[in-house]
């Protein structure tokens, strides 16, 4: 369950943010326009397709060039079995990109604890107008508990960080969507769960992003302990 959540969460974060990352205006960002579309690809470490999950831009309010927008999102098992829906909202000011990252629990994994009490703290993750080299990013932090409707008992308490957030520099890279000069971002995430008063193992994973301005994110990549787990590809856009 903690690898499907992270992987989960490894996916919004990239769709998310598939916008052009230096730009100044919020209205230029090609993917947070009404009726945008776009589908993410994701594959294990030995390139086998994994999930494919489409996303709909709608509902964008725009005011003194601040934006907010509603994506619905829909993801695909390998067999093209829907398995989970669900939307989240993105904003924009001044170019830059701030997502609340409560709006990134996985839909099956709320559809679980449906008889519980389920309640979500957690800052924004930051994606500046202006992206260089060397460039340190904000961290962003998520902790989710969940208790007994009945009884007000804590069952469990899930907290997610992502940290170290690094530009590395630029890099030229293919993905089905097409070929692209991108920032290469690298960060590292731990989570950390107890159950019922007790401290589960927890897992550090980090993460590998290709993001391209005009576009954003255009490839994902995980790896724990050195060795790529999965990895995900932009490969369809339409604005």
């Amino acid at each position: 369950m903690k690898r499907e959540i992270y992987i989960w969460f490894l996916l919004i974060v990239a769709i998310a943010v598939v916008n052009p990352v230096r730009a100044q205006n919020c209205n230029d960002y090609m993917l947070l326009n009404n009726n945008a579309t776009y589908e993410i690809l994701t594959y294990n470490s030995k390139d086998k397709l994994e999930s494919r999950a489409t996303y709909h831009v709608k509902n964008v309010n725009r005011n003194n060039g601040k934006l907010e927008a509603t994506i619905e999102t829909k993801v695909y098992d390998k067999k093209e079995k829907l398995s989970s829906e669900g939307e989240f909202t993105v904003g924009c000011d001044g170019g830059a990109i701030s997502m609340d990252m409560r709006s990134m629990m996985n839909p099956d994994m709320m559809e679980a604890y449906k008889n519980m009490e389920v309640s979500m703290e957690g800052n924004k993750m930051l994606y500046p107008g202006n992206l260089q080299a060397g460039q340190k990013l904000e961290d962003g932090t998520m902790t989710v508990t969940v208790k007994d409707k009945s009884s007000g008992q804590n069952m469990s308490t899930m907290t997610m960080k992502i940290m170290d957030r690094t530009v590395e520099g630029k890099e030229s890279i293919k993905v089905p969507a097409g070929t692209y000069n991108s920032f290469k971002i690298s960060q590292n995430t731990e989570m950390e769960n107890r159950a019922m008063g007790m401290k589960m193992p927890g897992m550090r994973v980090q993460t590998v992003e290709y993001y391209v301005p005009g576009i954003g994110m255009v490839r994902s990549e995980t790896y724990r302990n050195g060795k790529l787990m999965s990895y995900s590809v932009l490969s369809k856009a339409n604005k």
